[in-house]
């Protein structure tokens, strides 16, 4: 059962059985490796694509051919990027915990106090 307050290494094992389910849906060819890991590539790209209306939406700068934009949405929108991002990361083997806290100190090491810097490399 899934709670509120999900850990980064509960997302992924979820995403682990997720990506098994879905590849249980799939022909033995599109299921293996590479071609699922594509698959889940071209998803999350899917996902970010669909954020990203959303911010734009929320913004201002998107028509609302589909309705409005909404907190709700986005939240939605970001949960799916996530779920992609983790079942992607389970499918390559990547222990995503481990890499957002390395991640997260490389970044606090390289900013200096008072300075702005981008988020990421």
């Amino acid at each position: 059962m899934v709670t509120s307050e999900l850990s980064v290494r509960e997302l992924c094992e979820w995403a682990g059985g997720q990506a098994e389910r879905l590849r249980r849906g799939l022909s033995e060819e599109a299921g293996g490796y590479p071609a699922f890991v594509l698959a889940q590539a071209a998803k999350l790209a899917e996902e970010v694509g669909e954020l990203q209306a959303e911010v734009l939406g929320q913004a201002g700068y998107q028509r609302r051919a589909k309705g409005g934009f909404t907190p709700e949405g986005m939240a939605g929108e970001l949960a799916d990027v996530l779920i992609c991002t983790a079942i992607l990361a389970v499918s390559h083997g990547v222990d995503l915990e481990r890499a957002v806290a390395d991640k997260i100190e490389r970044i606090e090491e390289r900013d200096l106090p008072g300075v702005t810097g981008g988020l990421v490399d």
